[in-house]
């Protein structure tokens, strides 16, 4: 199962807890018929979500939030800090690495697994992807685009 997968599992069980505190009346039996208008199939004799891929979950979730569920959670740190800017290059490797965990070319599809992978790339440690050089940072991503296209 990927990270997508589990991410998005994940997600759908918050939304449930959600649901059930929040919504009046809702209950397991409300969430496995939502579950079974996007996609989901019977496992051990009972709807479950591990049945969908991210699509269907994606469209489970979707359904939550026009019911109210508030998918991302307020900001309530400082509010005058200003958001870290990404290079448009760094942008590009998680996309890639998202896109290679998706097809299935990358059994472990997370961020220190992502690391791991530059590390080899660079032959040095790499500790977070904004040590990388620019050069260090093109050859990774032809190396990801030669790796997507096989």
């Amino acid at each position: 199962m990927s990270d997508l997968v589990k991410h998005f599992l994940k997600q759908v069980g918050i939304a449930k807890s959600w649901a059930e505190k929040t919504l009046p009346g809702w209950d397991d039996d409300m969430h496995r018929a939502l579950l079974q208008r996007h996609g989901a199939t019977m496992i051990e004799g009972r709807i479950s979500a591990k049945s969908m891929n991210v699509p269907q979950l994606a469209k489970a979730l979707d359904d939550y939030v026009a019911r109210g569920w508030p998918r991302r959670k307020e900001w309530t740190g400082n509010k005058t800090a200003t958001p870290k800017t990404v290079s448009p290059q760094i942008g590009h490797i998680v996309k890639l690495w998202g896109k290679l965990g998706q097809a299935g070319k990358v059994s472990n599809a997370s961020r220190q697994a992502l690391l791991a992978f530059c590390a080899r790339q660079t032959a040095h440690n790499v500790p977070d992807l904004d040590s990388l050089s620019t050069e260090e940072c093109q050859a990774i991503i032809e190396a990801m685009k030669g790796w997507l296209g096989r």
